[in-house]
């Protein structure tokens, strides 16, 4: 399944995501490449604006047990009047996770972006950790949606990353529970205030304060049965219709199955949450040697998941 929640006006997505839990969104999936709206159907079978299921509903119907039924009821589906995708506006696949993890897995990025802090060499314990530090999962922005970067930011960066979502409640996870536990995939844009982040990165908390105001996460939650080879998955980024990124997700060092059993140890993950799975190599402007100005569109894409596309802008002082 493909399955993305969506608004009839960019004022209704600007007003639900801008709730502390966004409650508005219609639930769809993607079938032959038009949307049908199942949010009534959906709310046939659960309360779908119920505390439990809101800011996460797609990781639910994705997976829940709860949701079985309803997931085989729309897999039968092809009748039903079909919406257009470019006629309707995505707000991210998950509209609000509890927990936004972003992960540091690809070796030619780590290798880049440490030189260009003056450090020739890789940590070997990076081999062995999947290293990740806590965004923010409030920032999150829909395809078409426009970025507002930190209004001082002179380099307007992207990242080009694959986003694993969780879908059911995991804790000490084992190899085997955490590959139970995903839901799905999406794309992901981790935007990256590059001179924001490098004056913060001496104090060693980590690169936050360049990267949680904002983060583009793709319009569909796409299942696993989905994907024959999920390392078989080219990424690519545009800038303004010119390729910048072209690469495989196969040369990632962790899957996210080892991220799962990582951020898990005595913590919980909740259905909905993110792990970013970083950036792949070549993946950002910091490692090509040139950034965004205000203005431009990114486009990340991922075969089998699709597009998430912005305008960036500087945001007023």
């Amino acid at each position: 399944m493909k399955l993305c929640q969506f608004y009839r006006t960019p004022q209704a997505r600007a007003e639900d995501l801008a709730r502390r839990v966004p409650i508005a969104a219609s639930l769809g999936i993607l079938v032959d490449g038009k949307i049908l709206d199942v949010t009534e159907r959906a709310g046939r079978h659960h309360d779908i604006r119920a505390a439990e299921y809101a800011g996460a509903l797609t990781a639910y119907v994705a997976m829940g047990e709860e949701w079985a039924g309803f997931r085989r009821e729309i897999q039968q589906l092809s009748g039903r009047e079909r919406i257009a995708p470019e006629s309707v506006f995505f707000g991210p696949c998950v509209l609000r996770p509890s927990q936004f993890l972003d992960f540091y897995a690809f070796e030619q990025h780590v290798k880049t972006m440490r030189k260009s802090r003056g450090l020739d060499f890789v940590e070997p314990i990076w081999y062995e950790i999947p290293a990740y530090y806590n965004s923010n999962p409030t920032s999150l922005l829909g395809h078409g949606m426009t970025a507002y970067y930190p209004p001082e930011e002179q380099k307007m960066d992207y990242e080009c990353e694959m986003a694993c979502i969780v879908g059911r409640p995991i804790r000490n996870a084992t190899l085997e529970t955490a590959h139970q536990a995903i839901a799905g995939y999406a794309t992901l844009n981790d935007l990256s205030a590059r001179a924001r982040q490098s004056k913060a990165m001496p104090i060693n908390m980590g690169p936050s304060p360049g990267k949680d105001f904002g983060s583009a996460l793709g319009p569909y939650l796409v299942t696993p049965d989905e994907i024959k080879d999920l390392g078989a998955l080219s990424m690519r980024a545009f800038v303004n219709d010119e390729k910048w990124t072209d690469a495989k997700y196969g040369t990632v060092q962790h899957s996210f199955e080892a991220m799962i059993v990582y951020a898990s140890r005595s913590r919980w993950l909740y259905p909905g949450d993110i792990l970013g799975s970083g950036t792949v190599g070549g993946g950002c402007g910091a490692e090509l040697g040139k950034f965004m100005k205000p203005g431009d569109v990114i486009r990340v894409e991922i075969d089998e998941l699709g597009t998430v596309e912005n305008r960036v802008e500087l945001d007023k002082a």
